[in-house]
């Protein structure tokens, strides 16, 4: 399967702070969701290979699982995904394209 670089880069640590307490979460670590759904711990490699499809699933599962064990971070901070994925042409450049001639 072929990998193509976007520019896009995706963020793995959410970091909750209220007051003086603060805990980050790692999304490339492993965790369980409510109702069972277990994911392993991944490396960056395969975290950056993970398909769309297969992002935005952990990505849901991940913010279920961190507002389990966060009371209340789901009525304060009701969309976690802000800024799960940035444009970053600098950290992840996107390789041109040679024109090709008639």
């Amino acid at each position: 399967m072929a990998y193509q670089n976007t520019g896009y880069a995706r963020n793995k640590t959410l970091t909750v702070t209220k007051g003086d307490y603060t805990h980050s979460y790692n999304i490339t670590d492993s965790f369980v969701v409510q109702g069972g759904r277990s994911y392993s711990a991944l490396s960056n490699q395969a975290f950056a290979r993970l398909s769309p499809g297969d992002y935005n699933q952990r990505l849901a599962d991940f913010i279920t699982y961190v507002c389990m064990l966060e009371d209340g971070l789901a009525q304060d901070c009701p969309d976690l995904t802000t800024g799960s994925v940035i444009y970053d042409p600098d950290s992840c450049p996107v390789p041109t394209q040679e024109e090709e001639n008639d």
